[in-house]
């Protein structure tokens, strides 16, 4: 149940085309009528407006509208980047810590990174962390890695709370301090990341910066397991043998998605299925069971259960 820290190069694509000051390009983007969009954002980024050659060079790197042609693509995001634009800094970034442009590698890609991140994209910031954790392209140092991790946490970043959790877990760039990586790894985990919800659930299973509750272990190790983390499975297996196991004693018994017949059925179970008591009240209990090689978790009538 060793906590996980999210590692590797992570890519930061996907910046959408939100500006709302080159109307005309946005316009005609939104319709579709993508030759018109690179017309209409040529002529402004020809005139010196960063937004829009931003713009232009992911038009030309899809090929939207537009021959595609990645040099194109990478000459308006190095302008756009000049321009303090900070989604074009962070994609020329990618470009370089993808090696997509000659002679260009990691190294390169932490000036672009350190501008952004120091004018708080939190992405760029996320980014720094995960390439001083692991020595990419930078001298390793845990220290400054915790820096860029607390700077994008604070932007909400999701998977900059699991790993600053995992640093104040195991003492690493940072004092030991079990109730802050609680603290974090409860935040990432309520907003879906499945490696907090799995270092969660290994918190409750320890009594680590929580008292120790096999109950809601498992319970976040079966969220994890739904949100596709694998190592949760395993983690499961280590804490049910500390909870109580019962049986369904109807026929055939609704499992609901919450206490209350309001609730969507999610599957319904027979007599004598075998399913683990999480906790519950006022005559409902949320159970565990296994169904197809998969965590299940739900909630039953109290009473149809023995």
């Amino acid at each position: 149940m060793r906590a996980k820290i999210f590692l590797g190069v992570v890519l930061l694509s996907g910046s959408t085309l939100v500006y709302a000051d080159y109307d005309a390009g946005l316009a005609e983007f939104q319709k579709r009528n993508f030759a018109s969009a690179v017309h209409e954002w040529r002529e402004t980024a020809e005139q010196g407006e960063g937004r829009s050659q931003f713009a232009l060079g992911q038009m030309f790197e899809n090929g939207a509208g537009v021959k595609k042609s990645l040099d194109e693509a990478y000459k308006w995001y190095r302008i756009s980047a000049d321009n303090d634009v900070l989604d074009a800094q962070v994609r020329l970034a990618e470009l370089y810590l993808s090696e997509r442009v000659d002679g260009r590698g990691p190294a390169d890609a932490v000036e672009w990174l350190e501008r952004a991140a120091q004018s708080g994209h939190g992405g760029a910031q996320f980014q720094l962390g995960l390439m001083y954790l692991e020595g990419f392209g930078v001298e390793e140092d845990a220290v400054a890695a915790a820096r860029w991790f607390e700077q994008a946490a604070d932007q909400d970043h999701v998977q900059a709370k699991n790993n600053l959790g995992s640093l104040y877990e195991n003492g690493l760039g940072v004092e030991q301090d079990y109730s802050r990586a609680f603290e974090l790894f409860s935040q990432a985990a309520r907003q879906g990341d499945a490696m907090a919800q799995n270092n969660l659930g290994a918190m409750y299973a320890r009594g680590r910066g929580v008292e120790r509750n096999h109950a809601w272990a498992v319970f976040w190790f079966a969220m994890a397991s739904r949100s596709g983390n694998d190592v949760s499975k395993g983690n499961i297996a280590s804490s049910l043998p500390h909870l109580e196991k019962r049986q369904i004693a109807g026929s055939r018994v609704n499992i609901r998605s919450g206490a209350g017949t309001q609730n969507s059925r999610i599957t319904q179970l027979k007599l004598g299925k075998e399913v683990y008591v999480l906790g519950g009240g006022e005559g409902w209990s949320q159970v565990y069971f296994d169904e197809d090689g998969e965590p299940v978790l739900g909630w039953v009538a109290t009473k149809l259960i023995e």
